[in-house]
């Protein structure tokens, strides 16, 4: 569902539970904006509460979503991928662009003279970028033919607080950073969000599809947590 906000729009997911009685708003990363009510309040009554608090959860999400670069990129740091983070080899050079190697193990990193630490930055989101479109979606493909749920598109866009999404109308979407994920943690988020085709909410049934082709889904999901505070 969604609200609008000023100028902005927020967008959020109710999960009803019968063994609450009050309701609750969380904000998160990976899910976005959560709403956990009882049976007994309305979606009307929901909205209003979340327009009562757009202010906080607007805060929340800007909060969140504070851009995040990966530090000074010089000879000896390290950035995220796959799963590692590794080691940078940072080559000045006369040419024009900026070209990213990585082999052996190691990031080398071609730039020419006077780059600036932004140019570094947009030149990685670039590679994340290109590797996670190659990988993801050969992958969604593979788990689509297995789960027999296949998504109205794939997109790849960059996002402030979810690692992917899954819309009403079946259209998945990549945060490109999931390519600093393990191969088994990407692998994770995909089935998570073909899941999603046929359940819009994080149900009992949701999990047991997931479970039905990832059976250890809960020690991947917690490693995901884990991982989300090495970044």
């Amino acid at each position: 569902m969604i609200i609008s906000y000023g100028t902005q729009t927020i967008e959020f997911q109710i999960q009803r539970n019968s063994k609450i009685k009050n309701t609750y708003i969380t904000v998160a990363r990976d899910i976005g904006v959560i709403i956990k009510a009882p049976e007994s309040i309305n979606h009307e009554e929901i909205k209003n509460l979340v327009k009562a608090k757009a202010f906080w959860i607007s805060s929340k999400l800007e909060e969140l979503g504070k851009v995040i670069d990966y530090g000074e990129i010089t000879t000896g740091s390290r950035i995220f991928y796959l799963g590692k983070s590794y080691y940078v080899s940072l080559i000045i050079e006369k040419r024009q662009d900026i070209k990213i190697v990585f082999i052996h193990s190691k990031f080398k990193i071609y730039a020419p003279n006077k780059v600036s630490q932004r140019e570094l930055n947009n030149a990685i989101d670039k590679f994340y970028q290109q590797k996670a479109q190659k990988k993801i979606t050969k992958l969604v493909k593979k788990y689509s033919d297995i789960m027999q749920l296949h998504p109205k598109s794939i997109e790849f866009k960059k996002s402030k607080i979810k690692w992917a999404s899954c819309s009403e109308g079946n259209r998945l979407s990549f945060n490109p950073e999931l390519i600093k994920l393990s191969s088994s943690l990407i692998e994770y988020t995909i089935v998570h969000e073909l899941a999603h085709i046929a359940y819009k909410n994080h149900s009992k049934d949701f999990w047991r599809l997931v479970k039905k082709y990832m059976s250890d889904y809960s020690i991947k999901n917690e490693k995901l947590r884990i991982f989300e505070k090495k970044l």
